[in-house]
């Protein structure tokens, strides 16, 4: 298990419910799918910078597969 997946279940335990954000992009993001203590991720601004230049709707959709393969 990865350091922040160990951190991830200790913050659990302790009764934290734990997000990830601020960074996350299209590539970085596969890490923390497999960690189920991760409830949510916050990947908006990543979505609006590539919408710039795919349109939000492609953006978003490929968003959407990278979430859906876990």
């Amino acid at each position: 298990m990865s350091k922040i997946g160990s951190i991830a279940r200790m913050a659990t335990e302790m009764g934290l419910v734990v997000v990830a954000g601020h960074g996350l992009n299209y590539n970085n993001i596969f890490p923390f799918l497999n960690i189920k203590e991760v409830r949510e991720v916050s990947i908006g601004h990543s979505i609006i910078s590539r919408a710039v230049f795919i349109g939000l709707q492609k953006a978003v959709e490929d968003m959407i597969r990278i979430l859906e393969k876990d």
